[in-house]
Order: C-alpha cells, then structure tokens, then sequence
C-alpha cells in the first residue's frame, strides 16, 4: 500500500462529522495527536466506502458545472454569486439610496445658505 500523504481544504462539519465516526469506529485508539482516535484510518475507511459505493452506483455525484477548469489562480464563489437581475436591483436600491442621502445633505447646505 502506498504512503503518499494527501493534504486538503475540509469545511469544519465535515471534519466534526469525520471526528464523530471516527471516535465511534475505533474508540480505544490513542494518537500523538489526541483525537482519541486515527484519523487517517478512518478517513482511508470513509474514502473506501465512497468509491465502492460510486462504482458499484449506489450513489451517483451531480455533473459538474459546465465550465469546471478554471485557472489555478481564479476562486469561484458561487453561493455570493448575483444574477444579472438581483445585481441591477441590488445596485438599483444602492443608487437610489445614495442619491436620496445627496438631496438631503444639498438640501440642507442650501436652506443653511439661504438663512445665512
């Protein structure tokens, strides 16, 4: 087997989630690290079950976006991402806004002007 180290990004549920079977798993395990538990056997074991279950189709993952190769160096935020509708009313009410705070303040230097 090899022993090629594998380092990623995992959202913090997922490592809890990852904790909690692992600690159900092998319970009297004791690590250097103090987890109470291996965490690299588990993960091996989570990794197993997956693949096993894709191929023999028990799960199926969703398709990809259409455009999945991105440059290296782009991030693709897409849970913030706006519509080109939500973005022109979002910048819409920003405007307004704003211009309505310029009257005021134009109002106000004028009426302080005039009373002058």
């Amino acid at each position: 087997m090899a022993s090629t180290s594998l380092t990623f990004r995992c959202p913090d549920e997922v490592l809890e989630a990852i904790d909690n079977l692992g600690k159900e798993r092998y319970p009297a395990a004791d690590t250097k690290h103090g987890h109470g538990y291996d965490r690299s056997k588990t993960l091996i074991d989570i990794m197993r079950a997956g693949i096993k279950a894709l191929s023999d189709g028990s799960i199926v993952l969703p398709a990809p976006a259409e455009n999945s190769q991105q440059p290296s160096n782009v991030r693709r935020v897409t849970s913030n991402v706006l519509s080109d509708s939500e973005l022109e009313e979002r910048i819409t009410e920003i405007v307004e806004r704003k211009t309505e705070q310029a009257k005021a303040e134009l109002r106000a230097e004028l009426l302080g002007e005039s009373a002058a």
